[in-house]
């Protein structure tokens, strides 16, 4: 009668094993790193939306031609529109210099302007 396992079998288990985590870490980062990314563009565009919602509250304030006017998120959580959970930045990395990465929540701002047809609005990471 046989009892446990011998030293071969415990050696194909972990070898397995190993495959195993070698297959599955690369592929769980890269689904942890994409949905980062997509966090990021969704914080983006709801602050964008937001100062739609700030400039219709706030119609007086919309450019003209040629004029550009920065929403600065610090005046759209001021106006009860963002809050501090709206401007996390989900990839923030401590220490990190990439722009994308440095600050723990968003800067700056969201510039409108006009086109001619219709108001445009885009993240900028300074209102100047």
């Amino acid at each position: 009668m046989k009892n446990g396992f011998t030293l071969i079998e415990l050696i194909c288990v972990i070898t397995i094993l190993g495959l195993i985590a070698l297959i599955a870490v690369p592929t769980v980062n890269t689904m942890i790193q994409n949905s980062k990314k997509e966090a990021y563009e969704e914080q983006i565009t709801t602050i964008e939306k937001t100062a739609k919602t700030y400039m219709s509250k706030n119609s007086l304030e919309l450019p003209s031609d040629d004029e550009v006017v920065c929403v600065s998120i610090e005046t759209m959580q001021k106006a009860g529109l963002l809050s501090k959970e709206d401007i996390e930045n989900p990839l923030y990395k401590k220490g990190s210099d990439v722009s994308d990465e440095k600050n723990e929540t968003f800067t700056g701002g969201v510039n409108v302007s006009w086109n001619g047809n219709k108001y445009l609005y885009e993240y900028v990471t300074s209102c100047s």
